[in-house]
C-alpha cells in the first residue's frame, strides 16, 4: 500500500470513524463482520488451518463457532482500534483497567526494571494506549518499524498518546544500556513468528511444535529485569481488563527457555478460556522444527 493511499484511508475513512460514539461503531462492526466473513472471506483458509491443527480434538461445528466468533471480534478490535486515535484518557482508563497493578508496583519500589510478555490476544490496542497512566514504571513497547513509514508514523502517535514510548526491537539494547537508574516496564508482544527457524527456541503451543525468538530472555537476563505475563480479559464488547502474572524475578538463575516455556503456558491458558480472542489469521507457524 502507497503512503498516498494510506493517507487517504487513513484520513478519509480510519479517523472520521474514530470520532463516532461506540455504539455507532459496533453497527459499522456487525456490518464489517459480514463482509470479513461472508462476501471477502478474510484469510479464511489461515485461519481455519489454524484452528484445526490448534484443537485437534474438536469436531467441524465447534470449530466453526470459535471461527465465527473470532470474526466478529476481530472486526471490534478494527472499529476499536480506529477509535484509539481520538479516545479521551479518562475513557481508555475505563475500558482498559489494570486488576493487580500491585504485582508491578512492587518492582518500581525496588528500583527494579520488568518486561511484559503478552500475544496478540483480545485488544493490545487499548493495551498500549492505556497503560502508561496506571503505572508508576516508565513504560515502553518494543515493536517492529512497518515498512509504510506514514502508517508506522500513525501507530506510533496513536499508541504514544499518553505516555506510552514506542522503541523498535532493534533500538532496545541501545535503550537499556543509556536509561541509567530509571525504572522501565516493557511490553513484548511475543507470539511473532520468528525469523529464523534455527535461532529460535521450540517447544509446543497448542498442540504444534512452535518457535519462539529468544531476543525477551536474553534481554531480561543481560539487564537483570524480572519478568511477568500480561493477560488481556474481555469484560464484555469495548471492555478490558489486564492481570499480571509472576514468571521469574531472578532471571540469571533460570533454565535457558524456562521465559518462554512459562509464557507459553500463561498464554494457552487465556487461549483456552476465549480461543475467538486471539489472531487466528495471522501466520504463526511458518516455519518447521529444524531437525
Amino acid at each position: 500500500m502507497t503512503n498516498i493511499l494510506s493517507r487517504i484511508l487513513f484520513y478519509g475513512l480510519a479517523l472520521p470513524i474514530s470520532y463516532l460514539p461506540f455504539r455507532v461503531l459496533y453497527w459499522f462492526s456487525d456490518l464489517l463482520y459480514l463482509i470479513c466473513y461472508y462476501i471477502i472471506g478474510y484469510r479464511k483458509k489461515v485461519v481455519r488451518y489454524n484452528l484445526k491443527n490448534s484443537f485437534p480434538d474438536l469436531n467441524e461445528s465447534e470449530l466453526k463457532s470459535i471461527e465465527k466468533k473470532f470474526y466478529h471480534h476481530f472486526t471490534d478490535f478494527l472499529v476499536e482500534s480506529a477509535k484509539s486515535f481520538t479516545i479521551s484518557e479518562s475513557e481508555i482508563q475505563k475500558r482498559c483497567s489494570i486488576i493487580n497493578p500491585e504485582l508491578p508496583n512492587s518492582y518500581f519500589e525496588k528500583g527494579k526494571s520488568i518486561m511484559i510478555l503478552c500475544g496478540h490476544y483480545n485488544n493490545w490496542e487499548y493495551y498500549a494506549v492505556g497503560l502508561q497512566q496506571q503505572m508508576k514504571h516508565r513504560t515502553l513497547a518494543a515493536y517492529h518499524p512497518l515498512k509504510n513509514k506514514f502508517i508506522d508514523r500513525v501507530i506510533q502517535k496513536s499508541r504514544q498518546r499518553f505516555g506510552m514510548k514506542m522503541v523498535s526491537m532493534r533500538g532496545i539494547p541501545r535503550y537499556f544500556a543509556n536509561k541509567g537508574s530509571e525504572a522501565t516496564m516493557t511490553i513484548m508482544v511475543n507470539d511473532q513468528s520468528p525469523g529464523d527457524p534455527k535461532k529460535a527456541y521450540w517447544n509446543t503451543f497448542l498442540n504444534q511444535d512452535t518457535g519462539w525468538m529468544k531476543g525477551t530472555e536474553r534481554l531480561a537476563a543481560k539487564y537483570d529485569q524480572a519478568v511477568l505475563f500480561g493477560c488481556i480479559r474481555k469484560v464484555k464488547r469495548g471492555f478490558y481488563e489486564v492481570t499480571f502474572y509472576p514468571i521469574t524475578d531472578e532471571v540469571n538463575n533460570v533454565s535457558d527457555g524456562f521465559i518462554l516455556d512459562k509464557h507459553t503456558e500463561y498464554l494457552e491458558m487465556v487461549i483456552a478460556e476465549h480461543p475467538e480472542y486471539w489472531l487466528w489469521s495471522h501466520r504463526r507457524w511458518k516455519h518447521k522444527r529444524p531437525s
